[in-house]
């Protein structure tokens, strides 16, 4: 239970936080890459800027994260809940097992990389503030 924790900037890299409770919390800028997080609770998480790469989400709740700029590339998103997730200029494009449900009521922008195979959702270019 690391719920508001304050994290900003952390190095954290490869660490196993699975099934962590990090609802709320602010991992702004933080280093990521290559962490566990399968079945993470990061509702309304800041982790604006983030380094994601090759990070696991497998199952992660990032209801009204902010991945705002964050470099997801490599990640696993597979099963992750994305409702009201910001991923405006956030790197997905090599993210894998994202899908276009996943997507649904998220906010992105004309910034976010997604995988080629994946359609942008039309919401996102309207007042360029997406859902």
């Amino acid at each position: 239970m690391l719920n508001g924790a304050c994290l900003a900037d952390a190095e954290l890299a490869h660490a196993d936080l699975r099934g962590a409770f990090l609802l709320a919390s602010d991992l702004k800028g933080a280093n990521l890459e290559g962490a566990q997080l399968d079945g993470a609770i990061l509702r309304k998480t800041d982790l604006r800027g983030s380094k994601l790469r090759s990070a696991s989400f497998h199952g992660a709740d990032l209801f009204a994260a902010d991945l705002s700029g964050a470099d997801l590339r490599e990640a696993n998103l597979a099963f992750s809940f994305l409702q009201a997730a910001d991923l405006r200029g956030a790197d997905l494009s090599t993210a894998q097992g994202l899908t276009p449900g996943q997507l649904l009521e998220t906010v992105g922008d004309s910034n976010t990389r997604l995988p080629e195979n994946l359609p942008r959702p039309n919401w996102w270019s309207r007042n360029g503030k997406g859902a």
